[in-house]
């Protein structure tokens, strides 16, 4: 296969991964996507050292891993969300979990596109938007109570529309 090809294939299936895990660990979005960008460029530039037998969701994340800790050198108030060390265990998470998360991803995507549209609503601000609950709660015109446990039960409610799908 044309190598420009295989490295679109493989990207595109690992995109969304790759943004999850800068997500996890950055807190600022938009620094999410600038290093995003950077380490797609990076990917792009050395996928010709990609070594097929190791798995490319594990190999970009690396990458991206390298492209935060440098972003955190050149500036001590980059939004990290943890320690250096802390990077490294969720990256490690990540690649243990990594066979598997396709599947999981793609099911939850269909339990989530089962979700009345002010569920779905709630669910985009607080794990795309990353606002926190009283946030949330004054946009909604709630409480925050009554968000933490909306979510809360939506959250159950995936979960178990997830456990229930093959």
């Amino acid at each position: 296969m044309d190598p420009n090809a295989e490295f679109l294939k493989l990207f595109l299936r690992h995109q969304g991964d790759l943004k999850a895990f800068l997500a996890s660990v950055v807190r600022d979005r938009a620094q999410v996507e600038d290093l995003f960008q950077e380490a797609s460029l990076v990917l792009w530039q050395s996928f010709r050292d990609y070594d097929p037998a190791r798995p490319f969701g594990a190999w970009a994340r690396g990458i991206a891993a390298n492209k935060v800790l440098q972003a955190r050198e050149k500036t001590r108030r980059f939004p990290l969300a943890f320690s250096p060390a802390a990077l490294q265990a969720v990256l490690e998470a990540y690649d243990r979990a990594a066979p598997e998360a396709p599947d999981e991803m793609e099911r939850m995507r269909r339990c989530i596109s089962k979700l009345p549209d002010k569920s779905r609503r709630l669910l985009a601000l607080r794990y795309e938007e990353s606002l926190k609950l009283g946030e949330i709660a004054r946009r909604a015109g709630s409480t925050l109570d009554a968000v933490h446990k909306t979510l809360s039960r939506i959250r159950d409610a995936v979960q178990a529309c997830m456990a229930g799908q093959p």
